[in-house]
């Protein structure tokens, strides 16, 4: 395995992927004729797809069997390091948690070349809402973000990696990282901004790094914005999604990955810098009370993380990636995320 890799990187397969549309049709043929999980929508869930609805990774739909049960059926179609299942199964392992649980699994098969697919088949969990979907989060919803994430740091992170831990610095693992996903900016059929322009940000980004004092990376799951997470009220559960995100991240990437998933879903036409800053210091006022230290240090690391979201938003997450929707909308997110760069650096890393 290459160590300078965090893990798991799902955006390794993004330059050869394809619609996956034949695929796809052979997998749910097989898999209803094998094991008797017919699909039950002819629309998905979801569909992954690496900034490109050309590119497909993976495909989840909900899905019956011949007694009427239900559950979800997810498709991998792209090889992975790690399936699904396997990580479940780990996590499952170290879980100290007793809110905190991962879907239970029906069946699976890790992607191999002979099916050339993998598949998930889980608990059906579409009665029970996620954490927050709809943007601008509920102060509500925020309230139980925070509770999840204080279980989840003090009781799931016991886990023990069965990855090996990166052997280069974390500099050359930030900088390593933007290369992997300027090439996928490059390959990218959709720029909405010209690569001279990307090239300022990154000067700035590359200088910003070699300047920073880093904390040490850990294992952590490193998607946990509300759509992750289901809430079961009933039983006090939360249920813990998107698996395949367990990888090393740096620290402080739990509570920020929440932070740029709702500023980057959140469309408005409207949406002034001043309103989307405010945003951003409503969630850090709540994180600080408890998740978020004001060691100088550790500190550093979290509004770097929120730079490197930035970074890679302006570069590949809207910079080059399929505008879907209202194109006036997104321009006006992507233009606060550009500006949130400058902000941070300014604010933040002292005017470097």
């Amino acid at each position: 395995m290459d160590t300078r890799s965090h893990g798991n990187r799902i955006t390794d397969n993004a330059l050869e992927a394809d619609d996956g549309r034949l695929l796809i049709l052979k997998a749910l043929s097989e898999i209803e004729s094998k094991h008797g999980w017919k699909k039950s929508s002819s629309k998905p869930l979801f569909t992954g797809v690496y900034y490109d609805t050309q590119k497909v990774g993976s495909f989840i739909v909900p899905v019956k069997n011949l007694r009427g049960e239900t559950a979800v059926l997810k498709l991998q179609l792209r090889p992975l390091t790690f399936d699904e299942g396997f990580i479940i199964r780990k996590i499952e392992e170290f879980n100290q948690s007793s809110i905190i649980r991962l879907p239970k699994i029906i069946r699976d098969e890790a992607w191999n070349e002979e099916l050339n697919y993998g598949y998930l088949i889980f608990e059906d969990l579409s009665h029970l809402p996620n954490l927050w979907l709809k943007t601008p989060a509920s102060s509500e919803e925020m309230k139980s973000h925070k509770l999840f994430l204080q279980e989840f740091l003090n009781n799931v992170l016991s886990i023990k990696p069965w990855l090996p831990q990166p052997k280069i610095s974390i500099q050359q693992s930030y900088r390593d990282a933007f290369e992997h996903f300027y090439s996928i900016a490059q390959n990218s059929s959709y720029h909405h901004i010209t690569d001279e322009q990307i090239q300022q940000f990154r000067d700035k980004y590359f200088e910003i790094i070699d300047e920073c004092r880093f904390e040490p990376i850990h294992f952590t799951h490193a998607h946990l914005g509300g759509g992750d997470i289901k809430f079961d009220k009933q039983n006090n559960q939360f249920i813990l999604l998107a698996n395949l995100y367990w990888s090393f991240r740096p620290q402080y990437q739990e509570i920020v990955f929440p932070v740029w998933v709702e500023l980057i879903l959140t469309q408005k036409r409207n949406y002034p810098f001043k309103a989307f800053l405010k945003r951003i210091q409503e969630w850090t006022e709540l994180w600080s009370k408890d998740l978020y230290s004001h060691n100088p240090s550790t500190k550093q690391q979290y509004w770097f993380n929120l730079l490197e979201r930035a970074m890679m938003t302006v570069m590949l997450d809207l910079g080059s990636s399929e505008w879907k929707g209202n194109e006036e909308q997104t321009r006006a997110v992507f233009e606060n995320w550009k500006k949130f760069f400058w902000w941070l650096v300014k604010d933040k890393f002292g005017g470097k």
